[in-house]
């Protein structure tokens, strides 16, 4: 027992002590949304919004990462021009690839590939809030996004980003995108 447990603890700790490279990162982005969504039956159809992203990664060379990621796309708002209004929204989990690119003795490019398991949602309310009803789908989707950062300081960069990806939303398939500006931080 006692050599299992040694075991569970000392394998990952050599393993990052093996790579001389090993870093771990987090950063968060915050921006503008648009959704690609059915707005048929709606008089009015605001695609746009603001969302965010979280993310955290790991490289394992200067320019290969596993990353994880939470991106909020916002909601998409519909109205009849009357008493009926509804709304799509939709959230994302993502694990992927990162892949890093010097530009620059300051600037990095970076791109990103994998998989997110995408949650969507519609809501519509009518006749003052008393009629109305929604649903929800989730999906595993492809993503890409690219991005760029600026190093402020040698732990610390000032990043933009855009990401895409499909969903399954409950009127039918579509598209969620970020177009953001945040930071992340190098440990």
């Amino acid at each position: 027992m006692k050599k299992t447990l040694l075991a569970t603890v000392a394998l990952p700790a050599a393993l990052a002590c093996g790579s001389t490279f090993a870093q771990g990162y987090v950063g968060g982005a915050f921006g503008m949304t648009h959704q690609d969504v059915n707005c048929s039956n709606w008089s009015s159809c605001d695609k746009s919004d603001t969302g965010f992203k979280i993310y955290g990664g790991y490289k394992f060379t200067p320019s290969l990462a596993l990353e994880l990621g939470y991106t909020d796309f916002g909601s998409a708002s519909l109205n009849t021009g009357g008493a009926a209004s509804g709304s799509y929204s939709a959230t994302a989990l993502s694990v992927g690839g990162a892949f890093f690119l010097p530009l620059a003795p300051k600037l990095t490019g970076i791109g990103r590939l994998g998989l997110a398991s995408v949650d969507a949602d519609y809501s519509y309310s009518a006749a003052l809030g008393l009629l109305g009803g929604g649903s929800s789908d989730s999906s595993i989707e492809p993503y890409v996004g690219l991005g760029l950062a600026y190093a402020l300081t040698p732990k610390l960069n000032l990043t933009g980003t855009f990401d895409y990806m499909r969903a399954s939303y409950p009127r039918g398939s579509g598209s969620a995108t970020l177009l953001g500006v945040g930071l992340s931080y190098a440990f």
